[in-house]
């Protein structure tokens, strides 16, 4: 997904959905019920879908050579290192975030409100890190997001901006970078098999309507960009029709472009 898109699904907030009348008359106590119900459901399905995304990471990061993974990309770029120091750094900052909500505090600062500054300042703190210890981190950081989950309140939970942020900075974050990082690994398909089997956690599990298309909607893109434009359709006709942010976003959206001139239809269902 582009980065706009990434951060539009964070920005949206709708208020957690009605929780029934407050009689006390049989069907408030069956809809109070079935709404728990749907909620330790959405709470399972985001720790699988974490815990998911950390294997597909750690089995990419550990199968990269030890002689290149310090090492820029031809064009500069981060190293697996840097990548795997970043994936880890916005974990944190998520887990971070949830905590401050479980306890009632301001959440923390970014360094700035400029998305690259605040890479750039992810990275140079973390630029001198042997790898040993950006491994340990990632792991410490994935711990400490999936404890945040299963501490959330139901009310945070419902909220599609959190269900959002925790995507974003969970499978959503990983695929960004695991397709650069698995190339000439030899496990290229692990990366698109974690998509798969995050597509499948959305589907089966009760999420919040808006929370699903915005997780499917960048589920589509991250497709669209590798040339699976059958499954990205798919992923458009459930995500487009149920969100009008996503439905003018997508035109734009360069992630879109090789079936940018089918969105009007995919919107339609």
């Amino acid at each position: 997904m582009s980065g706009s898109a990434r951060w539009a699904a964070r920005d949206g907030r709708v208020g957690p959905g009605d929780r029934g009348s407050t009689s006390h008359s049989g069907g408030y106590h069956r809809q109070v019920t079935e709404s728990r119900v749907q909620v330790a459901e959405l709470r399972s399905s985001l720790v699988e879908a974490l815990r998911e995304a950390c294997a597909a990471e750690r089995d990419v990061f550990a199968a990269i050579d030890p002689a290149t993974r310090d090492a820029p990309t031809a064009e500069g770029g981060w190293s697996a290192k840097d990548s795997l120091a970043h994936l880890s750094a916005w974990r944190q900052r998520q887990a971070l975030k949830l905590a401050a909500l479980r306890e009632g505090r301001e959440e923390p600062a970014l360094p700035s409100d400029e998305l690259d500054i605040t890479n750039a300042a992810f990275h140079a703190e973390r630029a001198d890190w042997a790898w040993e210890r950006v491994l340990d981190d990632a792991e410490m950081t994935a711990d400490a997001l999936i404890g945040e989950v299963v501490a959330a309140s139901d009310d945070v939970l419902t909220d599609p901006k959190s269900v959002g942020s925790i995507m974003g900075d969970g499978p959503e974050h990983d695929l960004d970078h695991l397709t650069a990082a698995a190339a000439g690994t030899g496990l290229e398909a692990r990366v698109p098999a974690l998509a798969d089997a995050t597509r499948s956690i959305v589907d089966r599990a009760g999420w919040p309507t808006r929370a699903a298309a915005y997780a499917r909607y960048n589920l589509a893109c991250y497709h669209a960009k590798g040339g699976r434009l059958d499954e990205a359709r798919s992923l458009l006709r459930l995500a487009l029709p149920v969100d009008e942010g996503l439905r003018a976003h997508a035109p734009g959206d360069d992630d879109l472009i090789a079936i940018r001139d089918e969105i009007a239809a995919l919107a339609a269902g």
